[in-house]
């Protein structure tokens, strides 16, 4: 005789994911879920929360330095930016000198990473973008230009989201885990559902809800980055 098997499930519930807490008053915090974007947003217990700091519009400013010996001069396109910039001061340093064609810059980001190289007369266009265009006087090995990009206040910042590592908002950096799952309806932010872990936690690693696509690198930084708030993740 055979007998039926019946099998059962369980929402994930948060004992299985919270092992300690220093102090729950301490430990926990609630915020807001960004509304849903053409359908409901649902984290579920165990998400990896963004908060969204960057919302705005983004804009940049170019300045020549004082000292430069060249009188070219550096003009934003419009739009002056892409998804990839960032926030801060980017650095434009001549590394060979000359007119139109002839001379080349080294262009930086706010943290002194090299991002291409622009050529005099020529467009540029990687994370700002725009086109230096030589004077009567040439440029010279370290003439430089400022480019300030900034980006404006908008509604939606300080609003939580699922962890989005390749985000440029805000949500790209790792900020608490979900301790409930909550739902923001489409169009309708959720002011009062989400209870998240911000510090002084133990969490087990297996109930975290990873994005689709996140890579082993992308996962070892958002541990990192946990730790560092002390939440840890353990197996």
């Amino acid at each position: 005789m055979t007998m039926p098997v019946y099998k059962m499930s369980r929402p994930p519930i948060l004992s299985g994911l919270l092992k300690w807490e220093s102090n729950p008053e301490f430990c926990r915090e609630t915020g807001t879920l960004l509304a849903g974007d053409g359908a409901a947003r649902i984290v579920k217990i165990g998400t990896i929360l963004g908060m969204i700091t960057a919302g705005g519009a983004m804009s940049a400013v170019a300045a020549a330095d004082a000292g430069n010996t060249g009188d070219g001069t550096m003009t934003m396109a419009s739009p002056s930016t892409t998804t990839a910039a960032k926030a801060g001061i980017y650095r434009v340093v001549c590394t060979t000198g000359g007119g139109d064609g002839t001379s080349k810059f080294r262009v930086e980001d706010p943290e002194g990473v090299q991002v291409g190289t622009a050529t005099g007369g020529t467009a540029f266009a990687k994370q700002i973008k725009f086109t230096i265009a030589g004077g009567s006087a040439a440029f010279v090995e370290g003439d430089a230009f400022s480019v300030t990009v900034s980006i404006a206040a908008d509604d939606d910042d300080g609003k939580l989201v699922a962890w989005a590592p390749d985000a440029t908002d805000g949500s790209e950096k790792v900020y608490a885990v979900s301790l409930v799952e909550a739902t923001a309806a489409d169009g309708a932010d959720n002011t009062t559902d989400l209870l998240f872990s911000r510090r002084d936690s133990i969490l087990f690693i297996g109930a975290i809800q990873w994005p689709d696509g996140v890579t082993s690198d992308q996962k070892a930084q958002a541990v990192a980055s946990l730790k560092q708030q002390g939440i840890l993740l353990r197996d």
